[in-house]
């Protein structure tokens, strides 16, 4: 599929497709940027199941090594941009999990648990915004908008501690 494809189903302000094309779309789209390519590619040599589900608030998770879930009210659905980022980090703990990188064991302390949790958390934040930094340099996703969507899920402070850095390189 061209890039010309890429806007027809899956756009800002139109009726969301359906999951099958939505996910299809939403990896077609992070094939655009560096670290989106890396998180596709993982998909596919892993054989990562993507399954989309309603969820009171919008949501991603990964229940076992090789499905990940997002979650959103459909009566109240996500932008696709952020449908991007949210499946940018949940693939991005999909990673973090295969490389061996998991939460401590359930009687671990505390400590071992906020220490590894944060770490995956910040890695998996900082990912999103190379990916959201990558595609919103590009003319083809202008109208995603996608440095205002990240903000709006939260992330204004790691948003710009990565382009400050991006910029000093």
């Amino acid at each position: 599929m061209g890039q010309s494809n890429l806007n027809d189903f899956f756009k800002p302000g139109q009726i969301l497709p359906s999951h099958v094309v939505m996910i299809k779309k939403a990896l077609e789209i992070l094939e655009h940027s560096p670290h989106g390519q890396q998180l596709v590619n993982f998909v596919e040599k892993k054989g990562i199941t993507i399954k989309i589900m309603p969820t009171p608030q919008p949501e991603a998770y990964l229940p076992e090594k090789n499905l990940v879930y997002i979650g959103f009210n459909k009566n109240k659905p996500v932008s696709p941009s952020c449908f991007v980022l949210m499946l940018a980090g949940v693939l991005r703990e999909a990673q973090q999990e295969a490389a061996g990188i998991k939460h401590p064991r359930l009687h671990a302390p505390l400590s071992e648990h906020v220490e590894v949790s944060m770490a995956k958390h910040e890695d998996k934040v900082w990912y999103m915004c190379a990916v959201a930094t990558e595609l919103n340099d590009q003319v083809t996703f202008t109208e995603y908008k996608f440095l205002d969507e990240i903000r709006k899920m939260g992330h204004n402070e790691a948003i710009d501690l990565y382009i400050e850095q991006e910029r000093k390189k």
